[in-house]
Formats: structure tokens, sequence, C-alpha cells
């Protein structure tokens, strides 16, 4: 339990925060995680759960977010989005349309209930599915708009010979899933040649939750910070890669 313990720290410690305490906001935020594993394991996933839709002249972009979830958190993870619609290409007026999916596994799970007698099993993984339209709005500006399903379990058996604190919480075994419905809106800027700026909101339809999120993506790689007013931690920022081909 410790080794999740320190994980858990080394990504909370790492995040940008307005807090001048940052050692008790961080175990504010490790305490919530526990008691909600299933949202925190989910809004984790999310991070690699792009929606940016496919760039003009790509037939698809293949995605794969290595801070943090696939670094610190072990969440081997990869996204496809691909542009079932050009913008234009029979009507004028038809938006394009992009379909996109993708999973998420945490490898660092097996790892733990192999290395100490702490975690019998602890299982996480998910995946996403949707669509997403995009207009031009001006020649360097397009509007996006879309749905996606999101999904994650979290699965954790411990050890019942001895009982399980951390920060005065109890620990105990949870097997949980973390299902949603969620609406996109954003706004692409194309800056210069395979350069771009985004900004979206999702609104999760059926938790009624809202997430923020501001991006930068070029030719190879993508970064930028989701913001989770509700959530067990309010900033992520993120950076990983994302192919046109």
């Amino acid at each position: 339990m410790e080794g999740l313990v320190l994980v858990l720290f080394i990504f909370l410690f790492g995040s940008f925060n307005l807090s001048a305490d940052l050692k008790s906001y961080a175990e504010q935020s490790v305490a919530k995680a526990i008691t909600d594993p299933a949202r925190f394991f989910s809004e984790l996933k999310m991070d690699s759960e792009v929606v940016f839709p496919v760039n003009s002249g790509k037939r698809y972009t293949f995605n794969i977010n290595f801070l943090p979830s696939l670094f610190p958190f072990t969440y081997l993870n990869s996204s496809f989005n691909y542009c079932l619609y050009k913008e234009g290409r029979l009507y004028t007026s038809f938006p394009q349309i992009d379909l996109i999916g993708g999973a998420a596994y945490m490898i660092g799970g097996d790892i733990l209930a192999n290395a100490t007698d702490d975690v019998n099993k602890i299982s996480v993984y998910g995946y996403h599915l949707g669509f997403v339209f995009s207009d031009s709005f001006e020649s360097k500006i397009r509007i996006y708009y879309g749905f996606k399903h999101s999904y994650t379990l979290s699965r954790l058996k411990l050890s019942s010979s001895k009982k399980h604190t951390f920060l005065g919480v109890n620990i105990t075994d949870f097997d949980s899933r973390f299902s949603d419905n969620i609406l996109v809106f954003g706004v692409e800027l194309l800056k210069e040649l395979n350069k771009y700026w985004s900004i979206n909101v999702s609104y999760g339809i059926s938790r009624q939750t809202i997430v923020y999120g501001v991006g930068w993506y070029g030719k190879w790689f993508m970064m930028g910070f989701n913001f989770y007013p509700e959530g067990i931690i309010q900033i992520h920022p993120y950076w990983g890669m994302r192919l046109g081909f």
C-alpha cells in the first residue's frame, strides 16, 4: 500500500496549485482519492481522451498521453480520431465528422499486487467512444462540438490479515464503475502551419460535472491543462504525442 501512496504523492506534488500550503493540499487530495477512488481514476483517464478535431488535410490522428497518464500513473493508453467526412466535401454547409475512441489500462496495479503482500489485486481500466463535428468559422478558426461516452472500472482487493489506513482514513476493498455521457464544445485556432491552440468545455450529463481544457498541439506533440472544478485534483497539466496521417 505504501507504494500506491507514494505514486499518488508524486503526481500531487508535481501538479500546479495556487494554495500556499502545497503539502496540506496534497494530503487532502490523497484522502479524497482514497474515499472516492472511482472518480479519481476516471479523471486521470479522461486526460487521455483526446477530443481535438482531426487536422485539415489529415485522415486520422493517433494519440498517447505521457503525463500524467503513463507517468507516474502507469496508464497504458492510446486514442484514435478518424475523419469520417471532410467539411464541404459534398455539401459546403456540412461539418467535418470525426469518430473518436480509445482505451487505457493501469499496469501499475499488476506491478503493485506482485510487489507487496498488502494488495491481492488491483485493476483499473476503461475506454471512451464518441464523435466530434467541426465547422470552419474563419480561415484559421474552427468550432467543434460532439459527444463521448466514458467508462472506467476500478477494483481493489486488499489482504485481510491487517487493517489498512492512511491519513486517518480506512482503506477498504472497492469494486466500482464510473460511467458518464459527455457533451463537448470547443474552439480551435490555427496559429501557423501545424500549430494549434484550443479551448474546450465538457459537460457530464449523467453526473452533472463540468471540465474545462486549454491545449496546444503541433505536428508531433500536444500539451495543456485540464481543469476539474469538482474533481479530486482540480488542475491536471498534461503532455503527450499526437500524430496525424
